[in-house]
């Protein structure tokens, strides 16, 4: 899949169908919305492009809130359906530019996505301020020869799934719903860094991995994971914060206990899915107290059956 950050960088050779939208997280209902977008494209021989926006710039100006997840997901998970063309537009290049603007300097003409058909969700508003709606959208598209297909919201057990109420629900440590609404288990990835080695003195040797600065972080607490290791995959128990019993960190890291593993992880990446909220993270009073309660949650996550809640109460 080729991927590119300005208009310029563009060399259509034929006419495209884009899937417009921010697309932090890629939960359900943006993979519905790309999913159709390629089906189309397909059909009709045309390009599959995925368009978005990058915040980085944004952020480092102190402006806009987290993402979900890093943005080599998103262009990893668009590859997987099918996309062809992946289009990271910097955010600040572009927000100023009107409705009009906007859909002659980016999405029609051959110079640009020469777009076919541009698919969005029902709520889609683009250009300055947010002042363009669908119906601008579709009204400036049959100026500019291209038609609007909007894709309904996807509902997970009775409530619309969006990436707001997902981050609402990682920051509460509600896990389950996160993966209903994710259609897959939440995940984060890393480099295994070293740590301070508390945790093998204690008898129970953990991977440690840090989260990236720009995504959300889960509630601080131990939840029930898998971590996968190249093609393995190892039941586990990760505890999200800063370890407050026996250090004084104030920067939270994923640390992670492999059951059944042993081996040198340092430098290597790995991957952990997260399935279950087992405890808050708490402050023993003293090594031993926290020792037998990290031994019942190894022994909670070696008995409990890892369930994928997100397979049922689709909509």
């Amino acid at each position: 899949m080729k991927t590119v950050h300005t208009v310029q960088q563009l060399n259509i050779a034929c006419r495209t169908a884009v899937a417009i939208g921010y697309f932090d997280g890629m939960h359900l209902g943006h993979r519905k919305l790309i999913g159709e977008m390629v089906r189309y494209a397909e059909e009709k021989e045309l390009i599959p492009v995925l368009l978005t926006f990058d915040m980085s710039g944004f952020r480092a100006a102190g402006k806009g809130g987290k993402d979900l997840f890093p943005r080599e997901r998103t262009n990893s998970l668009a590859e997987e359906m099918g996309v062809e063309l992946f289009v990271d537009l910097p955010f600040e290049a572009i927000h100023d530019m009107g409705p009009e603007t906007f859909c002659e300097e980016i999405l029609s003409g051959e110079k640009n996505l020469y777009a076919d058909a541009v698919f969005c969700g029902e709520d889609f508003r683009f250009g300055k301020n947010r002042s363009g709606s669908v119906k601008d959208l579709k009204a400036l598209g049959e100026a500019k020869g291209f038609s609007v297909v909007t894709v309904d919201e996807v509902i997970a057990d009775g409530e619309v799934i969006s990436t707001t109420r997902i981050k609402n629900y990682l920051e509460n440590g509600n896990i389950k719903r996160v993966n209903l609404m994710l259609g897959m288990p939440y995940s984060v990835s890393g480099e295994v860094v070293h740590g301070n080695h508390l945790a093998k003195g204690m008898g129970f040797p953990t991977a440690n991995i840090h989260f990236p600065t720009e995504i959300v972080s889960p509630k601080k607490g131990v939840y029930l994971t898998e971590t996968l290791i190249g093609e393995d995959r190892y039941r586990s128990i990760t505890n999200i914060g800063t370890r407050p019993t026996i250090t004084s960190d104030t920067v939270s890291t994923a640390e992670t206990h492999i059951l059944d593993f042993d081996g040198d992880l340092y430098g290597q990446n790995i991957k952990i899915l997260f399935y279950e909220y087992v405890r808050q993270e708490q402050k023993f009073s003293n090594v031993e107290t926290l020792k037998r309660i990290v031994l019942e949650n190894i022994e909670y996550a070696r008995k409990t059956e890892l369930k994928e809640q997100y397979q049922n109460s689709m909509k």
